[in-house]
């Protein structure tokens, strides 16, 4: 048991350095926040010039954030963003969908069906039902909430 926690500790010493930890934290709030600024210049498209209102614009945007982001990682362009942008590309709705044309790129010689159709939200499927179930206990907190008080 000793052994073991004595390697562990040299491992983790080794990779405590700071200074790629802050680089790679720059990186992935600079990279998530250009997501976030792209994300809001489409909303501001829609809702401005194209006089869209508030709930529409918000639903083309994420539709539109994901067309780019799923054409991006058909090129191959993402996954070589997502190396320098760590998290800041992987957490918004875009690693969703590069998740999504991911696993069916993989798949895509089993057919259209049994290949593209099955595994297309393979690795996100996680993600919907964990979302939907947090979301679920969320707002039932928040009835409970409402209710007693």
């Amino acid at each position: 048991m000793e052994k073991t926690r004595k390697y562990y500790q040299e491992l983790v010493s080794v990779k405590k350095d700071y200074k790629v930890m802050l680089k790679n934290f720059l990186l992935a709030f600079g990279f998530g926040g250009a997501v976030s600024i792209v994300g809001q210049l489409f909303f501001d498209f829609y809702h401005n010039l194209l006089k869209v209102n508030s709930t529409d614009a918000s639903l083309y945007m994420t539709l539109s954030m994901v067309f780019i982001a799923g054409i991006l990682t058909a090129f191959g362009l993402y996954d070589k963003l997502g190396q320098i942008g760590k998290c800041g590309l992987a957490i918004p709705i875009t690693g969703f969908a590069n998740a999504s044309v991911c696993s069916a790129m993989e798949y895509h010689k089993e057919g259209i069906v049994l290949g593209i159709g099955a595994n297309t939200l393979k690795l996100a499927g996680s993600v919907i039902v964990l979302g939907t179930v947090s979301a679920l206990i969320v707002a039932s907190i928040r009835y409970l909430f409402e209710v007693l008080l």
